[in-house]
């Protein structure tokens, strides 16, 4: 087989995207809560207070007032040099011998203001009281070096040390932004990364490049909720071809599957379609009573059977409350099919096998020949026959229901199922070439910021639990 580069099977989709940073924004929160944490704690551990003791100093030079500019020159020219002198290590020395001290303790700092004579002196120093004293030092011996650099040097405190009240050096936070912003930045890096780099099918172009099945159709993303109001008390809407708030993709995407479904009657005389999934959630009853609905509408006689033995869903989807029997009564023999009648829905035209309870031992039955032949003798009278079934996660025997219909189409959601997983359900339902193809469902065709918020219909976590990836 031919090798190919990991990145032909990035797949960039807005909507995967945005999905994933809005679902992980906790991550971007305690990132940038480490972040900050990270700094304080780095500061609290190496922030060692220092103190700096000040003086000011102006430098003059001894002559007559008439040469004033001159001399004002002069000092300033001197006030550089003394400026050099203050910081020198003898300068140091002495200071630290006039205390009685071996070495100097703190650091010396002088500079002058531009273009004057003025100096600013300080020391810094562990403790005030240390930074105070050695200045007042320096302040005290620097006669002895100025008299031998400039004999008419006058030098005169314009401003006396005092004893510092509060560190000089304050807990700099300057750097917090910088690295709350990068972790922050490499916690979304990470996000995006793994959603590009996640092996699902997002959108067509994936599935092509992905899924070795044919795709029979593509259902896009429809609002889970009608208004606000109802996102707040998450009440969703039924997802119906025949609801006036259906968007026309909705539907005109549902006739497209219906014509392929009459296409593959006419060419290879099949009429019995079987609805399933790799796991829960991925929208195969809304697809299955959608695709009938539809077939319906076109003029057709269809029957919608629920065969989802572990976990029926189309009587509470359709809000059915009327008593009926169950389908299943007559797949194991409990009545005649003669017995058994179809639940008429509405005026479409539309009749449902409706089911109210799960069966964990159909495997005893429904690989018998008279469940076959009570299925076909119920539905001789109809053009078409949708069976909403169960998800393979929730059970190894689907292949025993899929046998009884004639071809089987696999509803895929988008971005949540592995690609491994689909390809090996792919696999085990195409056996017998019973496989008519797949259903993307869920797309997004593009990026839009409203109106993508909620779940499938489909709430399995009671009987099934959530479908987790394979590893």
């Amino acid at each position: 087989m031919k090798n190919k580069s990991v990145f032909e099977f990035f797949t960039f989709e807005w909507y995967s995207v945005l999905k994933d940073v809005i679902l992980n924004c906790w991550l971007l929160i305690l990132a940038a809560i480490i972040g900050f944490v990270s700094v304080f704690v780095y500061e609290e551990v190496s922030y060692k207070p220092v103190y700096t003791s000040s003086a000011t100093i102006m430098v003059q030079v001894k002559t007559g007032t008439y040469q004033a500019y001159t001399n004002l020159s002069a000092s300033s020219e001197m006030a550089v040099i003394f400026s050099k002198v203050f910081t020198q290590p003898s300068m140091k020395e002495k200071a630290a011998d006039s205390l009685g001290k071996e070495d100097f303790q703190g650091s010396v700092n002088a500079s002058t203001l531009t273009n004057t004579n003025i100096i600013n002196l300080s020391v810094t120093a562990k403790d005030p009281e240390t930074a105070y004293t050695e200045l007042v030092a320096i302040l005290d011996v620097y006669p002895q070096i100025s008299d031998t650099i400039f004999s008419n040097a006058v030098l005169d405190v314009v401003r006396a040390p005092e004893v510092p009240k509060a560190p000089s050096n304050t807990k700099a936070f300057a750097q917090e932004k910088i690295v709350i912003l990068a972790t922050v930045a490499l916690t979304l890096f990470g996000i995006v990364f793994i959603s590009l780099i996640r092996d699902t099918v997002k959108d067509e172009k994936s599935f092509k490049k992905k899924i070795g099945g044919n795709l029979i159709g593509t259902i896009l993303k429809e609002q889970d909720y009608q208004t606000f109001g109802d996102f707040v008390k998450r009440k969703k809407r039924k997802k119906l071809i025949t609801d006036v708030f259906s968007s026309f993709s909705f539907v005109e995407n549902h006739q497209k599957i219906a014509t392929k479904l009459e296409y593959m009657k006419q060419k290879n005389g099949d009429k019995i379609f079987l609805f399933t999934s790799v796991a829960a959630h991925e929208g195969k009853t809304t697809v299955s009573i959608n695709t009938a609905l539809t077939l319906a509408r076109k003029g057709h006689r269809v029957a919608l059977l629920d065969m989802d033995l572990m976990k029926p869903t189309i009587a509470k989807y359709l809000e059915i409350q009327s008593d009926y029997i169950d389908l299943t009564h007559v797949l194991t023999g409990d009545i005649s099919p003669q017995q058994y009648s179809f639940y008429p829905y509405k005026d479409f035209g539309l009749s449902i096998g409706l089911n109210k309870r799960r069966h964990s031992d159909f495997t005893a039955w429904i690989n018998r020949p008279y469940a076959k032949t009570c299925l076909d003798q119920i539905t001789e009278n109809y053009d078409f026959v949708i069976i909403d079934s169960m998800p393979l996660s929730a059970s190894a025997d689907l292949t025993a229901i899929s046998s009884l219909a004639d071809k089987t189409l696999l509803v895929i959601k988008a971005d949540y199922v592995k690609t491994g997983d689909i390809n090996d359900a792919i696999l085990i339902l195409n056996k017998k070439n019973r496989l008519a193809g797949c259903v993307l469902n869920d797309a997004h065709r593009e990026f839009t910021v409203f109106g993508q918020v909620g779940i499938n219909e489909d709430s399995y976590n009671g009987k099934y639990g959530k479908y987790k990836h394979s590893k």
